[in-house]
């Protein structure tokens, strides 16, 4: 007796030390949980600092190029010295080649005094419709006064450079003085030097990168060479956060350089952007885009026209757009999709099969050329119309009860939701199209066909209880 109560002792000391250990393990728990949280926090404002310190350095050296530039301009004149005609024929280039680039050069001396003046730009080296201008160590003088217009500026809305040729020597002009400046940069048909290509992508992309004032780049028929071109650009837009609209249209070649892996990193890097335009880039297969897309991520409008896209491509975007509640536009326009393809998406957002997959469909994206989700309205709003819209196609044969008991059931638990189905006619009606039945109408088929006797019945036999 003596030995069991012994024992019994020791397993009482037992379960009580067991008791305190699970206690030192919850307490440990709940302090490594509080560890770990102060930890995400410190580590989410760490970053926000060196977000921060960023933007204050690319700020600093935009104000140190401008004290460089005004001290050197006490009593400014444009100086770069004129280039005569004959300087382009020795070039080797002909009289119109010539005559345009004593037009250009006139072009870039009046943008600078416009600058200089405090007033705006529409257009800054912008050659659409001319003969490509080729590199000329001869420019880079005027390039220059034209970085030190733009520096000294308080912020230029739009910057268009189009159908030139750019060395390094003049993108290291011209881009650091737009950093912190320049609101839109429009780069359309330029041509970098095949052994310099690598360079000028890599001084781009770090000028992107430290243009805090930057939010929308446009990147038009600029071929990149290779995917190593790509990343070096799009890393640059992604670690830039002040960048919402991103333009990369008919610059990629499917088979060298992947505009789908490209773009799959922009919609998979956790951004916020406003608009994604991938158009005329040969995008056919876009499996890792459709994935990217089905993820949610946070953009607005996507453009992908004119990039081959077939029925197949059509399916993995319906089904993406079942997972997606963020996309507000889709632009499909010019692609390889037939009737068919179109049909699959447009049941992605609009599918009348039942109330289940009327509900689970797509209300938020409007999609080019397939009906469903109407402009002007809220994805509530557009839910509601589309619920409205089933519930007068099955009043035309009267088949609202029979489709409902089929969906809902017809035991008790059912009988609760009839009430509530009868308010909710009335609440979907206020999105209904001109078209569409009086919810009276409805009303009145279901009281007259739908539940009633069980409905009755249910309310007395729960008024007698």
């Amino acid at each position: 007796m003596d030995f069991k109560a012994l024992l019994d002792q020791h397993s009482e000391q037992m379960r009580r030390m067991q008791s305190q250990i699970d206690g030192l393990v919850a307490i440990n728990s709940t302090l490594q949980a509080r560890l770990d949280a102060q930890a995400e926090s410190q580590a989410q404002e760490v970053n926000e600092l060196k977000e921060k310190c960023g933007v204050l350095e690319s700020r600093c050296d935009s104000l140190e190029r401008s004290i460089q530039v005004l001290k050197k301009d006490v009593s400014w004149t444009y100086t770069a010295p004129d280039i005569p005609r004959s300087h382009w024929i020795e070039q080797g280039h002909d009289e119109e080649y010539a005559g345009n680039m004593e037009e250009n050069i006139g072009s870039i001396r009046r943008n600078v005094k416009r600058i200089r003046n405090g007033e705006d730009l529409s257009s800054c080296l912008d050659y659409e419709d001319e003969s490509t201008i080729l590199h000329d160590d001869a420019l880079l003088p005027h390039f220059k006064e034209l970085a030190d217009a733009i520096q000294l500026s308080n912020g230029i809305r739009y910057i268009c450079i189009d159908n030139i040729e750019l060395h390094p020597s003049a993108i290291c002009i011209l881009f650091p003085a737009m950093e912190g400046k320049v609101i839109t940069v429009d780069m359309r048909h330029v041509i970098f030097p095949g052994p310099d290509a690598v360079k000028c992508y890599e001084i781009i992309a770090a000028s992107i990168r430290r243009n805090h004032a930057l939010e929308d780049l446009t990147w038009v028929c600029n071929q990149i060479p290779s995917d190593g071109h790509a990343d070096l650009l799009i890393e640059s837009l992604i670690v830039n956060r002040a960048i919402k609209d991103i333009r990369l249209e008919n610059c990629f070649n499917q088979g060298g350089v992947n505009g789908c892996r490209a773009l799959t990193s922009l919609m998979t890097c956790g951004r916020p952007f406003q608009k994604l335009d991938f158009s005329h880039n040969g995008l056919s297969g876009i499996d890792d885009v459709a994935a990217a897309l089905a993820t949610n991520p946070q953009l607005d409008r996507l453009v992908i026209e004119d990039n081959n896209l077939d029925d197949r491509d059509a399916e993995l975007i319906a089904e993406a757009l079942k997972q997606n509640t963020n996309l507000q536009v889709l632009h499909l326009g010019a692609n390889s999709i037939t009737s068919a393809g179109l049909e699959t998406i447009r049941t992605a957002i609009y599918n009348p099969s039942s109330l289940n997959t009327l509900e689970s469909c797509n209300h938020t994206c409007l999609v080019d050329y397939v009906e469903g989700n109407d402009y002007g309205m809220t994805p509530r709003q557009r839910r509601n119309r589309k619920l409205y819209k089933l519930l007068s196609t099955r009043h035309l044969d009267g088949s609202n009860a029979r489709h409902l008991n089929a969906e809902l059931g017809e035991d008790e638990y059912t009988i609760k939701l009839v009430p509530k189905v009868l308010h909710c006619i009335k609440r979907y009606s206020s999105d209904q199209t001109a078209d569409s039945p009086t919810p009276l109408s409805i009303t009145y088929e279901l009281i007259k066909s739908w539940m009633m006797p069980e409905l009755f019945e249910y309310h007395c036999n729960y008024d007698g209880n």
